[in-house]
């Protein structure tokens, strides 16, 4: 995490108020079925979603963030997998879908093979949010390590070309506590999957 204290709870408020906009209007006044959080952490934007979801699963590869994302948010569930690029998740039975900074710390064919999944299990009709590094300028760490950390900064074009056969309805830019180095940092992506 780049930020501590004040600065990540000011980002926290922040960033769950958007998502929180987001996913009311992609659900309208209904609540989903079941939801899922890939790459879910803790689970800091599961409990968002339980706001707009009847089940909830938060997928996460450490599991360490399982433990405590369990233990933290016992109403929802959470399972840890050794690559996201197999999800426990049986094909079109997820009905809203979030990735939060998740795809950026992905290499490029890892990143495909996850988008891939993603597509596999989200009902046609259902929705994705995710939020991801969009400055191409923006690389760092081991961008060519499959297991290595790090950032890889795509343009929404390409996460346009990831999910081709869904439909983009939003994009905004995501906000953080005014004291970051930096301005921009990210771009929320709103998309659907088309209904067959």
């Amino acid at each position: 995490m780049d930020v501590r204290d004040a600065a990540f709870a000011a980002r926290t408020y922040l960033e769950q108020t958007d998502v929180r906009a987001l996913l009311r209007r992609a659900s309208g006044a209904g609540r989903s079925g079941v939801a899922c959080d890939v790459g879910a952490g803790y689970g800091r934007m599961s409990v968002v979603l339980s706001e707009f979801a009847d089940r909830v699963i938060g997928i996460e590869r450490e599991a360490h963030f399982v433990r405590d994302a369990a233990s933290l948010l016992p109403a929802l569930t959470f399972v840890h997998v050794a690559s996201l690029t197999r999800l426990p998740v049986q094909t079109a039975t997820v009905d809203l879908l979030l990735t939060f900074t998740v795809l950026q710390h992905l290499i490029d064919p890892v990143a495909q093979a996850t988008t891939q999944e993603i597509v596999r299990v989200l009902k046609p009709g259902g929705h994705l949010l995710i939020c991801e590094e969009t400055d191409p300028l923006h690389r760092d760490g081991a961008t060519d390590d499959p297991d290595g950390m790090c950032t890889i900064g795509r343009p929404v074009t390409d996460y346009q070309r990831f999910f081709a056969s869904f439909d983009l309805l939003a994009t905004q830019p995501r906000r953080i506590e005014p004291t970051y180095p930096r301005a921009d940092v990210g771009t929320y992506m709103l998309f659907r999957k088309p209904r067959d």
